[in-house]
């Protein structure tokens, strides 16, 4: 498959650029009990879509480390894009996009419309710096289309765990109230969260995240991770 690299420069972002954060050889922040869920994620994915690159630490470590997925990432800063596009090189696996996620996601329905069957992993880390914060279009987008998804979602309050750090944007917090709402409420999903207090990368502090997931793949995730299942989450019951 041919590599893609497209750029579509936003006219309209005005605002200071901001400073690009380091490029990192591994994904995730670098936590080991995060990157060993994404192994265990990855055996049963095709592929893998991730929404605000940065600079392309994670994307670059995926498309690296699992050559069997497809991955597709967009980032709407021009100059985290091109560093991105720089830092992810050639790889043929890779679809990078300048653009926010939510005409990203559109741009799938359009132009790659057989992968809304297909299972998919998802990396969601699109902040603001200027764009709307789409984490709830995202969501809605996500649990409608596809027919099975693993939803890991960066930066997310972690209930009863206050060493992991989360986003705040406009005074609401990243959390799981905050986007319960906006799920399909014809999916049945199951809600994973961190379960430790080691901190395993060189390169971080911890830093939350949440894993959501429905469809039809196994609800049994491998022994020896490092997660608190937090329970079963049927919409028609909220």
């Amino acid at each position: 498959m041919k590599n893609l690299i497209s750029i579509f420069p936003w006219k309209f972002n005005r605002q200071r650029p901001r400073d690009l954060s380091a490029f990192l050889p591994e994904g995730f922040h670098g936590d080991h009990y995060l990157m060993d869920l994404v192994q265990a994620i990855a055996g049963q994915a095709e592929i893998f879509i991730e929404t605000g690159t940065n600079v392309g630490s994670t994307l670059a470590y995926v498309a690296r480390s699992y050559p069997h997925l497809i991955c597709y990432s967009c980032e709407p800063d021009l100059n985290a894009f091109l560093e991105a596009k720089r830092n992810v090189g050639d790889r043929e696996n890779v679809y990078l996009f300048n653009e926010t996620s939510q005409i990203f996601l559109q741009r799938l329905t359009e132009h790659s419309p057989e992968i809304f069957q297909k299972s998919c992993m998802f990396w969601l880390d699109a902040h603001g710096y200027g764009f709307e914060w789409p984490l709830r279009e995202e969501i809605a987008f996500i649990t409608d289309r596809f027919s099975t998804a693993f939803i890991l979602i960066d930066d997310f309050k972690v209930p009863g765990n206050p060493q992991f750090s989360y986003d705040r944007y406009r005074r609401q917090e990243c959390t799981f109230e905050y986007i319960k709402s906006a799920l399909n409420p014809s999916q049945l999903y199951h809600v994973i969260y961190p379960d430790y207090k080691e901190h395993t990368s060189a390169f971080h502090p911890l830093i939350g995240w949440v894993l959501i997931y429905f469809g039809s793949v196994h609800s049994e995730l491998p022994t020896g991770l490092k997660i608190k299942i937090e329970q079963t989450f049927d919409p028609t019951g909220w």
